[in-house]
Order: C-alpha cells, then structure tokens, then sequence
C-alpha cells in the first residue's frame, strides 16, 4: 500500500492543480506523506502545510540540470525555502526561462503558428515552459495533444526547439545541499538509454547524491530491481512517487500510484534526521 507519494507537480509548474487541491485530495485519498516538487520553483511551498494532522508535507523541488551533455532532473527534499542562494538561482534559471519562451513563440510565428506570450500569461503560472506552449496549441486547435505538439514543434530537432538553459549537476547538488536538503536522481528510467547509469549514480555520489527515485511510473519491475540494488551498492536512500501533473497524457497516473510504503517511507524520514537534519 503506497504510504507516501514524493513527486507531484502543481499549477505552479507544469501541472494542474493547486496546492490546496493536491492536499485535500491527499487526504482523501488516505495517503500519509506527499511532496510538492515542482520544476525549478518553490512557490508551491507553504509554512502552513508544515502542522497538517492527517498529513506530512516534505518541502521539494525538482531542479533541471546537465551532465555530460545530458539533460537530467534532481529532486531535492526537506529544503529551506527561504535560501538566498536558492532564491538568487531560481530567479535566475526563470528568467532565462521567459526569454525562451519568447524566442520559441517568435520561430512559431515564423512557421504561420498564430500564438503569444500574452495568451499564455494569462494564466499567470510562475515556472512557464514548453508544456504551457502546447496547451495552447491544443487550444487553438493546431495540435490534439501535448505529445503532438512535442513532436511536430517543440521536441529537440524539431523547427520551434529553443535549447534551455540548465546548471550543472554539480551545481544543482551543492545548491540542495546549500540548503540543507538531500538530493535524489529523478526516475533514471527516463534518461537517455546510451548513458552508462552505474557510472551516471557513482559520479552523481561523488558530488553529495543522497538518494535514486526508484519507484516511478516510467519505470518497469527490470528498472525497479536495478534502481533498488543500486540504491543498496551505493548506500543511497530510496524515493518514489508518481510524478502526477494531471494532464490526463497517455501513461499519465494519480495522486498516489506510485510511492513509498510506510517502512521505505520511515527510513527516508529517518536518513534525513540522521544525516542531514540533526546537524542544523
């Protein structure tokens, strides 16, 4: 039975729901622990989740960052959301992100693609990216899905693909770690298969990896062995969630179907306080 569920997107990234709603429906889905860990932001965070009684909230985010060359994604936990240095990066790894979107808009346009910036900050999300874009492309009736959109425009090799600006993954362990967080390796599943993973995780450790999302919607049970024995070789803490976002894509799942159970649950808590949390 799935305990806790640490990875979940709110509206303000790429997902749909507000915080309050991601809560409430948590509650009455009678899990005991969640994360709201959205893309390069912290404005899902609130202080007043801290004392819910049917509910442990673990203050996340999932930072986009590049090793190698390859694009991969580094969720951290129990961090201290009032950071400066947080505050300083995210604000900047944002603005790069508006400037993008608007050079994506404009190579749209230039294909006959009738959209704009306006009609996306509307809805005045604060993490905008390319998921944002392909809604509005559904909406306007150029494409029947997010993975269409993707592919004929917004995917890499495609005509509107703009490359986004990352940190390193050096970067992005110090900076969890800055903030007294513990780091996890977002579902290794889905990097790319040419890379070497055993030796992806060793490097990660190098630079102050805590822990391998194990549990993931993408992953297969061949993935979820491997992960875990990693976890284990490496002396790495084991996470998982669902990774829900709402947009009802294909392979998209709920709130809580994917996690932890109570035990792997208690000794994420507990690898937290231990190494991480008793020496504040």
């Amino acid at each position: 039975m799935i305990y806790s569920d640490l990875h979940i997107h709110s509206r303000y990234s790429d997902g749909i729901l507000t915080p309050s709603e991601i809560i409430d429906f948590s509650i009455s889905s009678n899990i005991n622990c969640i994360s709201i860990t959205d893309h390069d932001s912290v404005q899902s965070q609130s202080d007043s989740f801290s004392n819910l009684p049917d509910l442990k909230v673990i203050p996340g985010i999932e930072l986009s960052s590049e090793y190698n060359g390859y694009e991969i994604h580094l969720l951290g936990y129990f961090i201290d959301i009032n950071d400066t240095s947080l505050k300083k990066i995210l604000d900047q790894i944002n603005k790069e992100r508006a400037e993008r979107l608007y050079s994506i808009v404009d190579r749209l346009k230039k294909l006959n693609v009738d959209v704009s910036i306006s009609e996306i900050e509307i809805n005045k999300f604060v993490t905008l990216g390319r998921p944002h874009i392909a809604k509005l492309l559904i909406e306007k009736g150029y494409v029947n899905s997010i993975k269409e959109a993707f592919h004929i425009y917004l995917a890499k090799g495609r005509p509107a693909y703009i490359e986004r600006y990352k940190i390193s993954y050096k970067e992005a362990l110090k900076l969890i770690r800055d903030c007294r967080g513990i780091s996890v390796l977002a579902h290794p599943g889905e990097i790319y298969k040419g890379i070497n993973m055993e030796k992806l995780i060793k490097d990660l450790k190098i630079y102050g990896l805590n822990g391998i999302e194990v549990f993931h919607p993408s992953h297969k049970d061949r993935d979820i062995n491997n992960f875990y024995n990693f976890a284990i070789k490496y002396h790495l803490v084991i996470s998982g969630g669902s990774d829900y976002h709402g947009s009802n894509s294909k392979g998209e799942t709920g709130i809580g179907s994917k996690g932890l159970d109570k035990k792997l649950t208690t000794k994420f808590i507990d690898y937290y306080s231990k190494y991480i949390g008793g020496h504040k």
